[in-house]
């Protein structure tokens, strides 16, 4: 690439480059004398641990923290992964360069169908049929649709909306013409799908290449083998693209033409490209905007980003029919310094932001919650006549998030009569305030959430802070950081260990001590009665009598936080609180929902067990409220005291007094003396 009268092409494209807007489209980057600071991509960063340098030749970039470091092409490289070729072709057409040669992958190997720039000329293609359709005859009804939910053709070609044909065959032929044309290194519509081998003759096709074009289509989802041969993997449907932050196609949503058609949505699978905890819908449209604004608002749907985008609202986003995670939180976190959570007004809303506060709660970003007036979506308030206004206005009175999660608190306090009931709720929230992260907070911080909730239940911080868990809880996010979560793909080596980019250093994990494992007679209790709630998810809601004499549905009776075996528990908390929500709870979502392939596994798992514990669905509530009261036994007595902690009479003396002062509060008795206080 390196020309006798002048610079490389690599060379022309650094010099060109500001290094400085670059990282500042995916890093909210701040002046810092001649530098600019932000925080580091590579790494879970809670303080601005990257340094760009512009005034240095062409510039680079430094992480302080986790020693990331290089030049714009290694930005793109190590944040976007892309090869190096893709990513100077890339930083070639940002700046109008145009390149002397095509750079080339080294190897001189075809291509295989689910590497990740296969898969995103599949999706890029796929694309370009899907549009295609939606503005010819197929595309009828669609359009009808789109502009019936207020959708202007200006914005449906924004964001990209088409039309799966209902035939079910239209895209696997479109994928033969692909494929039959791939000699010549690209389809007949122009789309490079395969690649010939460097240095082969002109006309000399890899024999791979046909395969490799239909292979890509089949690893995206787009088509899939049914009864011995291919078909399409949207049939009559309106289809959303899904894109990375470069506004690369790298999925797709999928939604229903047909009201009879169920699920209502659909999604491409989990792929080489797309992962479903890391991406956020029209965050390559809303980038600028969030950065420019400080400010992203996430939203549930893609009709309701849109809609927003539509009144010009457009630091707005959505997760892909998943709850929020770490790595959503991370990205947003790079961007700007406040989100606003915009949830339903209903009890699924809530419990939605609920379990978005968990995300949030630790991260160094100031979160607010909103809520919709007359418990209307972003779209349906939006239509109305001053929608916008209203919407605007309620975005500007979105409640702190630490003010709503006292809110809901002290609505669920006031609905416990009696002693025991509100001792289980304090308790119950400060375990969860523990398993969010409350031990990590900063001092103040921390101290402030505890006021809070101090006051909300009318006791003295003193005894809030004594009752606060000792040792964290676990997170539901167990397996996490063996499953990165930065915002890109972890690297897997060659012998199937993620290597991580979260910034912790692999030595000091080495000296981190397991937690000790739970007792056996737990752990088959545990087992068995989550195995049976996979089972028989209806029965999530059974009512138990609980060893501390008071009646609660399972779901209360052990919270999110509430097993002790790691395994157990990194499904638990995973489906909890859709379990908690009641209804149908199909296994192959309780795996969506599970944060890492171990706990993917321990699913399946437990899911036998439960039918081998109960084949019945008439003896299944029975069943669950037997392996509940079983396992509130078996943890009410290895939770038993043995003996009296030695202390002083006097001090003796002043323990009981607080505790009759406390009144009849079993719990706290058994949890005392274990503590020794």
């Amino acid at each position: 690439m390196t020309s006798p009268s002048g610079p490389s092409d690599r060379d022309r494209v650094l010099d060109a480059t500001d290094i400085v807007a670059l990282i500042g489209e995916s890093v909210q980057l701040r002046p810092k004398g001649r530098e600019h600071a932000g925080l580091c991509p590579f790494h879970n960063d809670r303080t601005p641990s990257l340094a760009v340098v512009s005034h240095k030749g062409s510039g680079f970039y430094k992480c302080f923290a986790c020693g990331a470091a290089g030049n714009a092409i290694d930005f793109m490289i190590n944040y976007h992964r892309m090869d190096f070729p893709d990513a100077l072709r890339h930083l070639a057409q940002r700046a109008g360069i145009e390149l002397t040669s095509s750079p080339r992958p080294s190897g001189g190997s075809a291509e295989r169908a689910d590497s990740p720039s296969s898969l995103r000329r599949a999706n890029e293609a796929a694309q370009r049929f899907f549009r295609r359709s939606l503005e010819g005859d197929a595309g009828s009804t669609a359009r009808g649709i789109i502009a019936g939910r207020g959708i202007s053709p200006e914005m449906a070609e924004r964001f990209g909306l088409g039309v799966a044909p209902a035939g079910g065959d239209a895209l696997v032929q479109y994928v033969d013409r692909l494929a039959r044309h791939s000699s010549a290194g690209s389809g007949h519509d122009g789309t490079r799908l395969s690649s010939r081998r460097d240095g082969a003759r002109g006309g000399e096709e890899h024999p791979a290449d046909e395969a490799i074009v239909r292979g890509a289509f089949e690893a995206a989802g787009l088509v899939r083998p049914r009864g011995g041969h291919l078909a399409d993997g949207f049939r009559n449907r309106i289809t959303f693209p899904i894109c990375d932050e470069l506004g690369r196609v790298i999925a797709f949503g999928a939604r229903k033409i047909d009201p009879d058609d169920e699920p209502k949505y659909l999604n491409s699978p989990e792929s080489a490209v797309f992962h479903k905890s890391r991406a956020l819908y029209a965050l390559h449209l809303a980038k600028r905007a969030i950065v420019d604004s400080r400010t992203a608002i996430v939203v549930e749907g893609y009709t309701d980003v849109i809609a927003c985008h539509a009144a010009g609202l457009t630091n707005v986003v959505a997760t892909l029919g998943t709850s929020l995670t770490r790595d959503h939180a991370r990205i947003l976190q790079r961007l700007c310094d406040t989100v606003v959570l915009l949830f339903d007004g209903d009890e699924a809303g809530q419990r939605a932001a609920d379990r978005a506060l968990e995300v949030f709660f630790s991260a160094t970003i100031d979160v607010r919650i909103c809520t919709l007036p007359d418990a209307l979506d972003p779209d349906d308030l939006l239509r109305q006549p001053g929608g916008a206004e209203r919407f605007r206005a309620a975005v500007d009175g979105a409640v702190d998030a630490l003010a709503h999660l006292v809110a809901r608190f002290s609505a669920a306090l006031a609905e416990r009569q009696g002693v025991t009931p509100r001792q289980r709720a304090i308790e119950a929230m400060l375990q969860r305030l523990a398993a969010m992260g409350l031990g990590e907070l900063a001092p103040l911080r921390r101290r402030l959430v505890l006021e809070a909730i101090a006051r909300a239940a009318g006791l003295p911080l003193a005894e809030i802070e004594r009752a606060v868990p000792s040792v964290r809880a676990r997170r539901a996010e167990a397996g996490e950081r063996r499953d990165d979560g930065q915002g890109a793909e972890p690297r897997i080596d060659g012998a199937g260990a993620v290597d991580s980019a979260d910034g912790e250093d692999t030595a000091s994990r080495a000296t981190q001590r397991p937690a000790a494992p739970a007792p056996r007679a737990i752990v088959q209790a545990e087992s068995t009665l989550v195995g049976l709630l996979l089972a028989w998810p209806e029965c999530a809601r059974v009512q138990v009598a609980s060893t501390e004499g008071d009646s609660l549905p399972v779901t209360e009776l052990f919270g999110p936080d509430a097993m002790q075996d790691a395994d157990v528990a990194a499904v638990w908390s995973a489906i909890h609180a859709r379990l908690d929500e009641g209804g149908a709870l199909p296994v192959a979502e309780a795996i969506a929902l599970c944060p890492d392939a171990n706990a993917k596994r321990t699913v399946t798992d437990l899911v036998a067990l439960g039918q081998t514990r109960c084949p019945s669905a008439a003896d299944a509530a029975a069943r669950v409220a037997e392996a509940a009261r079983d396992l509130d036994r078996i943890r009410a007595r290895a939770s038993a005291p043995v003996h009296l902690p030695a202390t002083t009479p006097e001090q003796l003396a002043a323990r009981l007094q607080s505790i009759r002062q406390a009144g009849p509060r079993p719990g706290l008795i058994r949890r005392t003396a274990r503590s020794g206080a």
